[in-house]
C-alpha cells in the first residue's frame, strides 16, 4: 500500500509562542482515510491501554511492519467507534497535534505548521491561544520525548548499518517501501515490537507487564546493547 505524506505541503511558519487555537467538536473526520504511523512507544501506550502485549497490538491492529495503525474496510481508522475515539486517553501523537503538524530539522531547531482541514471540518481555529497553549492542553511534552529518544536510537543503529555496508543508506526508500506492503500483523522489525524486545509478557490477568519508563528504558537499552555488538564485531 502507498500511504500518502500529509506533512509534504505543509507550510512551517509558526513558533511554540505563535497565536493559535482549535476547538474540536468532535465531528471525527480526521479519523478517516488517514495513515497513522506509530512508534514503539505509541504502540506500548495502546497496549497497556487494551491490555495486551506489543506483540498482541501490532498483530492485530497494524500495518506497513507495524508501523500504521489498521484502518477499516470504509477507511475509518480502527479505533474509531460510534462515539469518536475509543483509546483516546491513549492516542498517538499525530492525533493530539492534530490540526498541527511538527517539524524538526536535523539540528533540532522545531517549527509548527496547519495541516489541511477536511472541507465539512466542524473544527474551529482560532488566535485565542498559543502553540504551546495547545501542547499543553494535548499532553504532548512525553511524547516530543520519546520521539527524541527514539529518534537518536534510530540515527545510532543508521550509522552502524552505514559501517556494515556504506549502501545501506541507498536502499532505504527501497526497504521503506516493501514495509509498507507488507501483509497486516506482519512485523517488520524486533525494534518495534518492545514487549518481545524485553522479553515480557503482559495480560490483565497476570499483571507481569513492566510500566511504561521502565519497558522504554529496558527497550533502548537492549537495542543500544545490539547496536554496540555489531559495531565491535566489525571494528574487529
Amino acid at each position: 500500500m502507498t500511504y500518502g505524506d500529509l506533512v509534504s505541503h505543509v507550510k512551517f511558519d509558526m513558533e511554540r509562542d505563535s497565536p493559535f487555537s482549535y476547538a474540536c467538536h468532535a465531528c471525527n473526520r480526521c479519523c478517516r482515510n488517514k495513515a497513522i504511523r506509530v512508534s514503539p512507544y505509541e504502540i506500548l501506550r495502546l497496549a497497556r491501554y487494551l491490555c495486551i502485549s506489543t506483540t498482541q497490538f501490532i498483530e492485530d491492529h497494524t500495518e506497513a511492519g507495524g508501523t500504521v495503525l489498521r484502518s477499516k474496510v470504509n477507511g475509518d481508522c480502527g479505533f474509531l467507534g460510534e462515539r469518536g475515539c475509543s483509546v483516546h486517553s491513549d492516542r498517538p501523537l499525530v492525533c493530539r497535534i492534530y490540526p498541527l503538524a511538527r517539524w524538526v530539522s536535523p539540528d533540532g531547531e522545531e517549527s509548527f505548521g496547519h495541516l489541511t482541514p477536511h472541507p465539512k471540518t466542524e473544527g474551529v481555529y482560532g488566535i485565542s491561544g498559543t502553540v504551546q497553549d495547545y501542547l499543553d492542553h494535548q499532553q504532548l511534552a512525553p511524547f516530543f520525548e520519546m520521539s527524541e529518544r527514539y529518534g537518536k536510537l534510530y540515527q545510532k543503529m543508521l550509522d552502524v548499518l552505514e559501517k556494515l555496508d556504506p549502501e545501506e543508506l541507498d536502499r532505504r526508500s527501497d526497504r521503506r517501501a516493501a514495509i509498507d506492503e507488507l501483509p497486516a500483523g506482519t512485523l517488520a522489525s524486533m525494534c518495534v515490537d518492545i514487549d518481545a524486545t524485553n522479553g515480557v509478557s503482559f495480560s490483565n490477568s497476570d499483571g507481569s507487564g513492566l510500566g511504561i519508563d521502565e519497558a522504554v528504558a529496558r527497550h533502548i537499552r537492549a537495542i543500544e546493547e545490539w547496536l554496540y555488538s555489531l559495531d565491535a564485531a566489525w571494528r574487529n
